[in-house]
């Protein structure tokens, strides 16, 4: 992959709206976050995938969700369940942590577009009722991943 010497705000990116972390048990991070660290309340939601793609090929896998707000962010836990996602290869390198940053598109095809001007590849994108998500290969540069967001609402 060739790296653009144009800098990431040729995507064009709003504010940062999410932060995703990825862990192993939900129960045990949700019930840390709102009784130790007095997060929360968190939404427990789930998504149905009309279309979900893990480097370029059409897969079926499932994860957990739940989402805080942390005032102009929201907090995104996710623990995958079944199917190859980019979170298990995360959990393998590593281990438990701050996966990626959200923002909240409008257009997620025409973002889509200009990733590719730019040759930044996708690592994971579905498309759901509503909108969808890309998982951007930006981690390669400062190790973390960029996801764009097409959504009616934030969750939290």
């Amino acid at each position: 992959m060739t790296f653009s010497s144009q800098p990431i705000r040729g995507l064009d990116l709003p504010d940062v709206s999410q932060i995703g972390v990825i862990l192993v048990d939900m129960d045990r991070a949700v019930e840390y976050y709102q009784k130790t660290i007095g997060l929360g309340p968190f939404i427990h939601a789930g998504r149905v995938f009309s279309f979900l793609e893990y480097r370029g090929e059409r897969v079926e896998s499932k994860w957990l969700m739940a989402f805080a707000s942390l005032g102009h962010l929201e907090l995104e836990l996710i623990q995958t369940v079944s199917g190859p996602t980019i979170f298990d290869e995360f959990l393998r390198r590593g281990g438990e942590g701050l996966h990626h940053l959200g923002f909240d598109v409008k257009d997620l095809e025409a973002s889509l577009e200009r990733c590719r001007a730019i040759h930044i590849d996708v690592l994971m994108q579905g498309r759901f009722e509503g909108g969808g998500f890309a998982y951007l290969d930006t981690e390669k540069i400062g190790g973390v991943v960029f996801e764009l967001i097409q959504r009616p609402a934030r969750r939290a």
